[in-house]
């Protein structure tokens, strides 16, 4: 009876010196009885990549067929076509993960809002964004798509790992909840020592780069296979987690894992009923792309077959072969029955009309639209409304997938603010920089850390307006006409790169008002209006602002900043106000004080009135009251 078998055997028991024999010994267990996991996976990598690749591993991952078969296979690939087109309409969506308070006091407010930039600062410093396309790309190939989550040199990091990776025992994720996930990963020596100091004699006496799974590793010696294993604890303070690095000779990494939640983000193309893993776009279109790569060797080779004419020659005609060639104005001689230039026969058209079906099929079940794969546009539609509504009912496809897409930024968010929280642990000044208008602005932990009972997320999109110029510039003309928004927060919604420099100068004077405002708001420093602003703007942004704050309970020290900067640009306005009537009467005076004469100066005579002349007659213009004469 093995180790495995034995009822009593548990590896995560197991002390420093044997934990890695028992991990070990473990994930050989899977890889013996859930090894069509990765056949699968090869599968489905193959039908995407659209070559024969011969594994997934370190070694063999990058060795292909020969060049003939390359050569010589007609392929129409469709689960290409289809993933990434799906990638690039849902991937293209950035989920802002958003912090919200319930009856939470202004300063729980503040931090809830600072706690947003602060996510918004790790996701930007992790490339949570590019990496969370990935794992969608993942997703559709394989079925399941994952990112880790994990702290390095103080900083919080993200990576996209390969679904291969990924162990899990099918038996525990009946109900897809597994209790232990391990991942798999070839780790070069060096790096290795790196990490792990003081082990560099075990690490350089490793051989497992050919002694696990079925491929030869004699070629790349240097990658050590290393496994992270993580398993959760059985209950609320249990002691029985385990967090470990193994290699099959050494335990490398031990700890205590306390944490309910592996370290990992997922992401699943369609959900199955029972077990862990999902089901990808590949595995859904597998039967119609082998399907089609059947009926297109099958035209392959009749085309080849029947394409090309035939001479037929009556066996006893004398007929020199030597003279059928292609030589313009060639002359055949022939004795008997004249030889004929015939096409064998042509392919049925039945065979290309089932063709076309399964192609469109393809489409049908991906739910995506040829226009989409293509890259074009039904013809007709041109305006913003009517691109939006196309967008949206294509959309309706993708809901379910879109909303899988959000939640798992949500769950990056969450074990992140978790991390954050263990960084801030080890490193009181722990902070993360963000991105704010037109600076990096560097928010501190402490400013931020609030109980998770007293703030709840939401996923917003970081921009409801449409992508391209001309559905933005659509959507921005339909909001200026409906009354909505102003001319200048109409500028500042045509945020278009190649209008940026022109943008930044119209929109300066509301990011300066805004910038005031969040002065007085989060910092309580006041910043007094200048007469170069547009002020009748500032006073009306202020009062919104004030109103806004108020009703959310802003302490009156930061609503009298607000009040004061309201006064302040009234008495601007009064000023300028004051100053024009001023100009204005004093160059009424003037002008009145240059019409009047000297004292002494003659007024010149009066100048006769000019007497309009008289309007020219003529036998043809007619006289009124009368009718025109007749010429």
């Amino acid at each position: 009876m093995s180790m495995y078998e034995s009822d009593t055997f548990r590896y995560w028991w197991s002390n420093k010196k044997e934990l890695h024999t028992g991990v070990f010994q473990y994930l050989e267990h899977l890889d013996q009885s859930q090894g069509y996991r990765s056949n699968d996976n090869l599968k489905f990598m193959r039908l995407y990549g659209n070559y024969e690749m011969l594994g997934l591993d370190s070694y063999s991952y990058n060795r292909t067929e020969t060049s003939y078969n390359v050569k010589h296979r007609v392929t129409l690939n469709i689960v290409q076509s289809m993933v990434d087109t799906v990638v690039s309409k849902v991937a293209k969506n950035k989920p802002k993960p958003t912090f919200l308070t319930e009856g939470g006091d202004w300063s729980l407010q503040r931090r809830a809002k600072k706690l947003t930039k602060f996510c918004e600062g790790i996701f930007s410093s992790s490339n949570m964004y590019d990496e969370g396309s990935k794992a969608f790309q993942d997703a559709c190939i394989f079925g399941t798509g994952f990112i880790k989550i994990y702290k390095q040199n103080g900083n919080i990091k993200a990576e996209r790992v390969f679904t291969d990776e990924i162990k899990v025992d099918d038996a525990e994720c009946l109900y897809g909840k597994p209790r232990q996930m391990h991942q798999i990963k070839y780790i070069h020596r060096d790096v290795l020592k790196a990490m792990f100091p003081g082990n560099d004699g075990v690490i350089d006496m490793q051989t497992d780069t050919a002694q696990y799974g079925t491929s030869n590793y004699s070629n790349a010696k240097d990658m050590v296979r290393v496994i992270e294993s993580w398993k959760l604890p059985s209950g609320k303070n249990k002691q029985d987690g385990v967090h470990c690095i193994t290699i099959r000779e050494h335990t490398l990494f031990q700890e205590d894992y306390t944490k309910d939640y592996f370290p990992f983000v997922y992401i699943k193309w369609t959900q199955r009923p029972v077990g862990f893993f999902g089901q990808g776009m590949a595995e859904q279109l597998q039967g119609i792309q082998m399907e089609i790569n059947k009926i297109l060797r099958t035209i392959q080779v009749s085309m080849h077959l029947t394409s090309i004419p035939k001479v037929f020659v009556e066996a006893s005609s004398k007929v020199v072969t030597a003279h059928l060639n292609n030589k313009i104005g060639g002359i055949v001689k022939y004795a008997g029955t004249k030889p004929s230039y015939e096409s064998v026969g042509t392919i049925p058209g039945e065979l290309f009309s089932h063709l076309d079906r399964l192609y469109n099929r393809a489409y049908e079940i991906a739910g995506v639209s040829q226009l989409s794969a293509r890259s074009l546009k039904p013809a007709g539609l041109d305006s913003g409304k009517a691109l939006r509504e196309f967008n949206d009912i294509e959309s309706e496809r993708f809901l379910e997938v879109g909303k899988r897409y959000e939640r798992m930024y949500m769950d990056a968010a969450r074990i992140m603010i978790d991390m954050a929280r263990d960084c801030y642990q080890e490193d009181p000044e722990f902070n993360v920089k963000a991105k704010g208008k037109g600076f990096i602005e560097t928010i501190k932990w402490e400013d931020v850390d609030m109980e998770e009972d007293k703030f709840m997320m939401d996923i917003f999109p970081t921009s409801s307006l449409s992508t391209t110029p001309a559905g933005r510039l659509q959507d921005v003309q339909e909001l200026l006409q409906a009354g909505f928004i102003s001319k200048e927060d109409g500028m500042k919604l045509l945020d278009f790169p190649d209008l940026e420099q022109a943008n930044s100068l119209y929109n300066a004077d509301i990011d300066n008002i805004e910038r005031q405002i969040e002065s007085m708001i989060d910092d309580s420093i006041y910043e007094p209006p200048e007469p170069y602003q547009n002020l009748d703007m500032a006073k009306q942004k202020a009062q919104m602002a004030y109103l806004k704050y108020r009703s959310e309970g802003a302490p009156e020290e930061n609503l009298e900043l607000l009040r004061r900067y309201m006064e302040d640009c009234q008495d601007l306005l009064e000023k300028a106000e004051a100053a024009a009537m001023q100009a204005e009467q004093e160059a009424a005076l003037a002008a009145q004080a240059g019409s009047m004469p000297p004292q002494n100066q003659v007024m010149p005579a009066e100048a006769p009135i000019a007497q309009p002349e008289a309007a020219p007659t003529s036998d043809l213009l007619p006289v009124e009251g009368q009718e025109p004469p007749i010429v």
